[in-house]
């Protein structure tokens, strides 16, 4: 085997009840999200949370705990993004059970402008103690505001 392929792993692994009881954090915290209910959602996230959002994004930047989640979530329409579909398209998973990665579909309208737009998005959640640590968001197209 090439020297430079030694680190791309053998591409199986066995699931763990760490990944299990993981995707089921992460899955009960966006159904969670979905249905308004922070209380829920705060008893799934490490005391040191952290959402991530890229900078590019007019709310983008870091923020703390579940009150900084909350005051993103709130930033996201009165930045003038209106999100009128995101759908999951696959969840990725890997030898590390404290690694979950989502994939997304999104489509909206800038609201100042009318504009559409269209993206991927790459949620990465990171998981310490079995709690959500991080949520990390990478976008692929991400909007003109």
């Amino acid at each position: 085997m090439a020297r430079e392929m030694i680190s791309q792993g053998n591409g199986t692994f066995e699931f763990t009840p760490q990944h299990h009881h993981n995707n089921d954090v992460k899955t009960r915290f966006v159904d969670a999200l979905f249905r308004g209910d922070w209380d829920t959602m705060a008893t799934l996230v490490h005391p040191d949370f952290e959402l991530r959002e890229p900078d590019a994004l007019s709310y983008g930047g870091i923020y703390k705990g579940i009150e900084g989640f909350k005051r993103c979530w709130d930033l996201i329409p009165q930045a003038g993004l209106h999100t009128e579909y995101l759908n999951t398209l696959r969840c990725f998973f890997t030898e590390d059970p404290n690694s979950i990665v989502v994939e997304l579909d999104t489509r909206g309208t800038v609201t100042s402008t009318g504009e559409k737009f269209a993206s991927k998005v790459m949620e990465q959640f990171d998981f310490t103690d079995g709690l959500i640590s991080a949520i990390v968001l990478y976008w692929f197209n991400i909007p003109r505001f």
